[in-house]
Parts: C-alpha cells; structure tokens; sequence
C-alpha cells in the first residue's frame, strides 16, 4: 500500500489540499499521514513563555491533527495517521518521510504574492531539495480524477531512470494517456528516450496511451500555459533541471515558476542521481 504525506498548517490551500488528498487515496487506496511544523508566535517567544505555556500548545497541536485524522478516516474510509514536528520545516519533513516511508508528498499552493515571488515559499523548497514526487494542488483545484497528463520538459539529456519510472508509475496507477510536450529553443526527439530501454524501466508502450508534441519557443512557461489552456489537463508534470551556483544566478526553475502560476496540479519529480 502507498503512503503519502499531506502537509497541512490548516490554512484554505492545505485544507483543499487534503481533501483532494484523501480522494485520491480512496480511489487508489492509499494510507495518508498527515504533517503539521508546530510553530511559536513571535509575541510569545518575546514573552518568554513557560515550558507549560508550550507543552499546552503542543497537546492543542496534537489534538488537532488527531481530530483531522479522524474526520477523514470518517468521510474517506482510509488510514489515516498524523505527524507532528517542530524545528526547520525541511529537515522534519525529511524525517517524517524516513519514518513512514512516504511514495510523495502533497503541499497545497496559495495565491502568488509579493512576499513568495521575492523569497519563495516552503513549496518552492521542497521542490528544490526534496527526493520525492510532490504533488502541488491549487487552492481552488478538487479531485475528479487523474485521465489526462501533459508532462512538459526543456531537454532529456538530464533525464534519469529514475525520474522516468515516477513518471510511468504514475500512468499506470490512474491508467492516464500522456502529452509529452517539448518546448524549447531548438526542437528535441524525445521518442528516444521513452523508447530508450535502460530508460522505461520494463514498462509495455503498447498499454499506454501517449502522444508528442513538441514546438520551438523562447516563451516556455508562456508556451505550457497555453497548451493546459488548449489540452485541459487533470495533471501537468514536470522534472526540475538542478542549475549549479552559477547558472542559478541567472535562471529561476521553470518548475517552481508554474508551481505558482499553475491553473491545476503540478506533479514535480526530482531528477535523482540514478
């Protein structure tokens, strides 16, 4: 059975994001283990607060997670469990991942604001270090199943049979068709690298349902905007390119760009080392 961890700090978007969740995991009967970072509000860390004061707040924080656990155990009929952290939020997220040996991980995704865009968000930073599928729901985005994939990418010269078998995984289990569609200065055959042998991981081509299209653009994001607006895709996925110290310097990941402007939901595969 599949395991997937829903971080949740009870905001609008998390909350969507749960109950999206919980509808997948019914329909492919997965467990779910609810996350929760418990943070301490800077009016009480200059109060100095007591260690009662905290131990309290930590038994509301678990309480709360037990209640939400329930409730969807309750409306979904699955397994639910909960986990709760405090201290640095990828590091305790990493954890909970060892513990329950997690498949991926959803995150709700707010509206875009000044505030993300300058500094990111936790959602960017999982994106950037986390070895896991993330699945990144919208705020206003429900479950009605997974049928249509448009996996969007610049190059396969990066792919890894690793990503390529979180790809396919996710065809098979909602039994999806796929648009692979490349868009990029110069135009890729991506046919050799699904075809690529060492690369499909033992999967039969002839039981999926795939198709390309590929168009030579400097707009990228433009480009994949307008192909959801014209596909209208249950799920749009994408691999992160790792730029080095220097390229960062002048890109921003394509990846964490559509993660906030995206209109559905943003399955982001890391780029393992194989």
């Amino acid at each position: 059975m599949k395991t997937i961890i829903v971080c949740t700090d009870f905001s609008h978007e998390a909350e969507n994001a749960t109950h999206y969740a919980a509808s997948m995991a019914k329909e492919n009967k997965y467990t779910i283990v609810l996350f929760n970072l418990q943070t301490v509000s800077i009016h009480a860390l200059n109060a100095q607060a007591s260690a009662d004061f905290f131990y309290t707040q930590t038994l509301k924080n678990q309480k709360k997670l037990e209640d939400k656990a329930t409730e969807l155990t309750t409306l979904y009929a699955i397994e639910t469990t909960h986990h709760l952290a405090s201290g640095n939020f990828m590091e305790e997220l990493e954890n909970c991942m060892q513990i329950h040996e997690c498949d991926f991980i959803v995150m709700g995704m707010a509206e875009k604001t000044l505030e993300q865009k300058l500094l990111g968000n936790s959602v960017t930073r999982a994106i950037q270090r986390i070895k896991k599928p993330i699945l990144i729901v919208p705020s206003h985005i429900e479950y009605t199943g997974i049928r249509k994939i448009l996996f969007a990418y610049d190059t396969h010269k990066s792919m890894t049979w690793t990503a390529m078998n979180d790809i396919y995984y996710f065809i098979n289990e909602f039994n999806a068709e796929i648009e692979v569609f490349n868009v990029n200065e110069s135009l890729e055959d991506f046919t050799e690298v699904i075809h690529d042998i060492d690369l499909n991981s033992g999967y039969d081509l002839d039981d999926i349902k795939y198709s390309f299209k590929m168009i030579q653009s400097i707009e990228v994001i433009k480009a994949i905007e307008e192909e959801i607006r014209l596909t209208n895709p249950d799920l749009l996925t994408m691999v992160p390119y790792k730029y080095n110290l220097v390229e960062s310097l002048f890109h921003r990941s394509k990846t964490a760009i559509m993660a906030y402007k995206n209109k559905v939901p943003l399955l982001s595969i890391p780029l393992n080392i194989d």
